[in-house]
């Protein structure tokens, strides 16, 4: 196999991240190059990268070559198979040789069978993607709400994630029927991998599939029904709009100044949007002037980094905050009311 440089770091360092650091499988800790693709895989997830003009060959690239790889000269460089489990790198006057395992050894990729089918352009799918995966769980005891809901209705997608203490909801208009359940690792591996073109979705109960002209994203499925996302956007009595990066900026400003665990206050009071934070080391207060004054003096705690995440994951200059009072969740939307995201209150 002869490759230029630049496009081989590409294609590993797109997929290194998915080699397993730890496994009962030794053959996943590498690339397999096959059929024209580059394939790493966790047993979870795995995601196949299209290389054009390679030919057939078949190897195992091992993840102690992935640094050597990153290093090389500029130019072509060449990988090919050794005798006795071994592969050969050579560029310029680099050349080094790795032992490596038999390449059929390599879990198989099962085709879908009787698989459901959707199609998606790639940047729009992307674009609400990385508006709800914010409020995935990272690490949760139930699989579900470490998933992200991708829930088609007929009319709309859904995008959903939540982890307890926040929720976001993004939709656009779709016409089918379906609901996955997508782990935060697919996720996570779908953004990272800047899907171009059309997406193609095909899946089964248990499996998905994603892919593109350059990418396919196999995952497993999270079993189990999501949760009731939509009923938990309720009316509020209270309206508020604001000026989006007025206020990131204040709660980021705020963060700087306290301890992690310390909740900001804030008193909202006709048209004064008092925020405040205390602790041993700050007494943080900043006003921000609303645009109308509301009729009920207002007092709610929250979680600075909780609000820092959800206030960056929406891209309008304007968000709609709706409240009820400190018991009660915020509840955010963007003026188009496609996206919408809640954050749970903090006792103060």
């Amino acid at each position: 196999m002869k490759i230029p440089k630049s496009e081989l770091t590409k294609k590993i360092n797109k997929l290194k991240s998915i080699v397993p650091k730890k496994t009962t499988m030794p053959v996943l800790q590498g690339v397999l190059v096959k059929d024209g693709y580059f394939i790493a895989s966790n047993m979870e997830v795995t995601v196949k990268a299209k290389i054009e003009g390679i030919g057939k060959e078949t190897f195992l690239i091992p993840e102690k070559a992935f640094d050597l790889i990153n290093n090389l000269p500029d130019g072509e460089v060449e990988i090919k198979k050794g005798r006795d489990n071994t592969i050969v790198i050579k560029a310029q006057k680099v050349r080094n040789t790795y032992q490596t395992m038999e390449p059929e050894l390599f879990p198989a990729i099962k085709e879908l069978d009787g698989c459901g089918n959707a199609a998606i352009e790639s940047k729009r799918f992307l674009e609400s993607v990385k508006k709800v995966s914010y409020a995935v769980a990272k690490n949760a005891a139930n699989p579900i709400m470490a998933a992200m809901c991708l829930q088609a209705t007929g009319e709309y997608l859904n995008f959903a994630g939540l982890d307890g203490h926040m929720l976001a909801w993004d939709k656009i208009e779709y016409s089918g029927k379906f609901e996955l359940l997508i782990p935060r690792n697919a996720v996570e591996k779908l953004q990272a991998l800047e899907l171009e073109g059309e997406l193609s979705i095909k899946y089964n109960d248990s499996e998905a599939v994603f892919a593109t002209d350059n990418y396919e994203i196999h995952t497993r499925l999270i079993e189990g029904a999501y949760y009731n996302y939509k009923s938990m956007f309720r009316e509020m009595p209270f309206h508020i709009t604001m000026a989006r990066m007025e206020l990131l900026d204040a709660i980021t400003r705020v963060r700087t100044c306290i301890e992690e665990k310390v909740p900001v206050r804030f008193d909202i009071k006709e048209d004064n949007f008092d925020i405040t934070a205390k602790d041993s080391r700050a007494d943080y207060q900043e006003t921000i002037i609303l645009q109308e004054k509301i009729s009920k003096d207002l007092m709610m705690g929250f979680n600075v980094n909780l609000l820092i995440e959800t206030l960056k994951a929406f891209t309008d200059e304007t968000i709609h905050i709706r409240v009820a009072d400190q018991k009660n969740p915020m509840i955010m939307e963007a003026g188009d009311g496609n996206f919408k995201a809640i954050v749970l209150p903090v006792v103060i």
